[in-house]
């Protein structure tokens, strides 16, 4: 588990969970990259849940588009699929997923991402995607649970 300033990044074995507030700073995408790393040494893949919480400043510095893309890009080929969840609803949620499919335009991956509004939906998804490892695909329930408790005890 990885708590910083507005980000907390939790794992269960293949699957990184990023709980985010306020604003994705570059040492936010470095720590995401160094989990990432640890995560397809120890399995060979990952998958990932990003929650973006409460309101949210989507507007990145350059270095932060850049390092968002190059993860991307590093991580295509092992990369199962990409949950994301905005909390936020109307324009700010048009405004983020606009964000996010520009990031991943930039860095030319394949790799599946899908925008929830739900954190149960989203859950499910990453579990049962196409590649999954059994593990975290047979865990659905047991997961859903402790990221119930993740999410009740972050900040807001």
């Amino acid at each position: 588990m990885v708590r910083a300033t507005n980000q907390h990044l939790y794992r269960y074995r293949s699957l990184l969970i990023n709980i985010h507030w306020h604003e994705f700073e570059l040492e936010h995408f470095r720590a995401i990259g160094r989990a990432c790393t640890q995560l397809v040494r120890e399995h060979k893949q990952m998958s990932s849940i990003v929650i973006m919480r409460g309101q949210f400043n989507f507007s990145l510095s350059t270095e932060a588009r850049r390092a968002g893309a190059a993860l991307t890009r590093e991580f295509a080929n092992t990369n199962t699929g990409q949950a994301i969840v905005i909390e936020a609803d109307g324009f700010r949620a048009s405004l983020a997923r606009s964000l996010i499919t520009g990031v991943n335009m930039l860095s030319g991956s394949r790799s599946r991402q899908r925008v929830f509004q739900d954190l149960h939906e989203s859950c499910k998804w990453v579990c049962e995607l196409d590649g999954q490892t059994p593990d975290i695909r047979d865990d659905q329930a047991k997961i859903w649970d402790a990221f119930q408790k993740l999410m009740a005890a972050a900040p807001a």
